[in-house]
């Protein structure tokens, strides 16, 4: 049987017992009570593309994690924290039509890379740097350990300093007709 397979056959057994537990689960923790079906089929769904039933050894533990890390998720998109953040800036007085253009363009280029980001990292980073949150403050709102926040904060600024790298380079090449 195929590792794909032995995770569908998994789930279904862990739907047959755990499904009532795990919506008591996700319901105690949601405001709203109907979003904890669509969360918890996620989390099955999650379960099976990310198991590998070979090397679990608590897969109730495993689907749980899922299940509360797409909570986290959740309640981030629920504060406002999701998807797309406004990162332009309004104009000023002084700002020259070319000032205006270059922020423009900057904040294209980092709201596309920010984009690739799972959500979790670009919630860090955002609250960070735009929001001026402490590694605590964002712990405690996200529910995560101060120490998970700070490995969120470096590897969202790793990947965006390397796409973003990588997308100058990229215009570059294509300016000067290397391309």
């Amino acid at each position: 049987m195929s590792p794909t397979n032995q995770a569908v056959t998994l789930a279904a057994r862990l739907f047959e017992r755990r499904s009532a537990d795990l919506l008591r689960y996700l319901r105690r923790r949601l405001r709203v009570h109907d979003d904890a079906r669509d969360i918890a089929q996620e989390a099955y769904l999650r379960f099976i593309r990310l198991c590998d039933p070979d090397r679990l050894t608590n897969p109730e533990a495993y689907l749980f994690r899922i299940a509360a890390n797409l909570l986290i998720e959740h309640n981030l998109r629920e504060r406002g924290m999701s998807e797309r953040t406004p990162l332009e800036e309004t104009p000023t007085a002084e700002d020259t039509p070319f000032d205006f253009a270059a922020r423009s363009e900057i904040a294209t280029r980092l709201r596309s890379v920010l984009d690739m980001l799972p959500a979790l990292p670009r919630a860090v980073l955002i609250l960070h740097l735009r929001d001026g949150f402490t590694c605590a403050q964002i712990a405690a709102q996200a529910g995560i350990s101060r120490s998970m926040v700070k490995k969120h904060l470096n590897n969202a600024l790793a990947v965006c300093r390397k796409r973003l790298r990588e997308k100058r380079l990229r215009d570059l090449r294509t300016e000067s007709g290397m391309d």
